[in-house]
């Protein structure tokens, strides 16, 4: 997508998006696009000057799965303490 920038120069924009599980109220805000150039380094950034760094897959999996182990572990800790 090509576009002016705020300086006035043309090109290309990043346009990514924040990840589903990064969105906060409102959504409308949270669903504003990359206004960095395509190919930047460092946080994306969005109209409103919010940030956000996009994390591996791999990392957001790995915590996932580790968060949900802990919760079947209290679970099930709850109900042998129960008895």
């Amino acid at each position: 997508m090509s576009t002016g920038s705020v300086d006035g120069a043309d090109g290309e924009l990043c346009g990514r998006c924040r990840p589903k599980w990064l969105e906060t109220a409102p959504l409308v805000v949270s669903r504003l696009p990359c206004v960095r150039p395509a190919g930047h380094e460092g946080p994306h950034e969005d109209a409103i000057w919010q940030t956000w760094v996009e994390l591996p897959p791999e990392l957001v999996y790995a915590v996932a799965v580790a968060c949900v182990a802990e919760q079947l572990r209290r679970a099930f800790a709850d109900s042998e303490a129960a008895r």
